[in-house]
């Protein structure tokens, strides 16, 4: 009589999610295993902040463990998943870490799948780069989930939320911006919405200079590229609105522009436009600003897609692929 057979790549795989339960417990986080029906995930890690607050902020993680991930190279380590496991990924709603585990060493490393897959080109090799530097036992808990723009600021109550929109400015005179302005200007879709995009900030900052007679014209560098990028990570990191971060970090980091968005307020969101609704009701009624009629500071704007002369001529062009692509199918029925 044979007896049932164990087999060692039970307890090498094992070794590998100990090991990031391991390293997740001593940055202070929440690990939880998948204990059933893993198709892609072998669980989650939910970010604690340094007071010891659990977020509801997640990351999913695939732990791959064995030396058939280490190869020898002379860059970064390389993983090939399977297509079905890079379509799953790259729909994934969470950011999703690949970690693999060397059990000859005790280290594990990590990448951002769903990041790397979005980011690349469609022409770009299949394999996931995973960075030599990126020791999941070295890395902290801020790196992990840069994906949820998360940072050790606790949140806010919606009222200082309002006074924070309201204090940080751009501290260039020719970039006259404040977050306020941001949000207020960029409000759509019956203010159940945020717009954001560069043309918001110039058109803010230009129509200011010119409302203060001012001689110079708007002056953009790097430190007012970061005042922006900071204004849609402070989004993100409230909760005011629902905002895809992961694509955001790939205008910033990999196209080198300002991301541009259009995201559904949070109920947090919402509650913002009603108190800057009561602020300005308040400072009418008190007769420090004058009444304006319909023309209020949260309100909708209108977000549409300006056609250039040239892109108003390939609308015949498109019609014209349009009609030949049904041509050719009816010649071929």
């Amino acid at each position: 009589m044979s007896l049932p057979k164990y087999n060692p790549t039970n307890s090498q795989e094992r070794f590998g999610v100990n090991a990031v339960a391991e390293a997740i417990a001593r940055l202070g986080q929440i690990w939880r295993e998948t204990p059933i029906a893993d198709v892609g995930i072998d669980g989650q890690i939910e970010f604690v902040s340094a007071e010891g607050f659990a977020t509801g902020k997640m990351i999913a993680v695939q732990i791959k463990s064995g030396l058939s991930f280490f190869k020898e190279s002379e860059g970064d380590w390389v993983f090939y998943p399977e297509e079905k496991h890079r379509f799953y990924w790259e729909r994934y709603p969470l950011p999703v870490l690949i970690i693999i585990h060397n059990p000859d060493t005790n280290l594990s490393y990590w990448v951002d799948a769903r990041q790397s897959i979005r980011t690349a080109s469609a022409s770009a090799p299949k394999g996931i780069k995973i960075p030599k530097d990126n020791i999941l036992q070295t890395t902290d808990s801020g790196t992990l989930f840069e994906g949820f723009a998360v940072s050790e600021q606790h949140l806010m109550s919606p009222e200082d939320i309002l006074d924070f929109l309201i204090k940080s400015e751009s501290s260039n005179a020719s970039f006259p911006v404040s977050y306020f302005n941001l949000f207020c200007s960029g409000l759509t879709n019956i203010c159940r919405s945020l717009y954001f995009g560069m043309d918001v900030a110039a058109t803010v900052a230009e129509q200011t200079l010119a409302n203060q007679d001012s001689e110079f014209g708007m002056g953009v560098g790097d430190s007012e590229h970061i005042f922006l990028f900071d204004y849609v990570k402070f989004l993100v990191h409230q909760n005011i609105a629902d905002i895809d971060f992961s694509d955001c970090m790939i205008d910033w980091y990999d196209r080198q522009m300002q991301p541009s968005f259009m995201a559904p307020l949070t109920s947090r969101g919402k509650t913002l436009v009603k108190l800057i609704k009561e602020l300005e009701w308040k400072l009418k009624s008190e007769g420090k600003i004058e009444e304006t009629g319909h023309l209020h500071v949260a309100q909708e704007s209108f977000v549409q897609v300006v056609f250039t002369h040239s892109e108003i001529n390939r609308i015949a062009l498109i019609n014209q692929v349009k009609n030949e692509y049904l041509n050719s199918r009816q010649e071929n029925a």
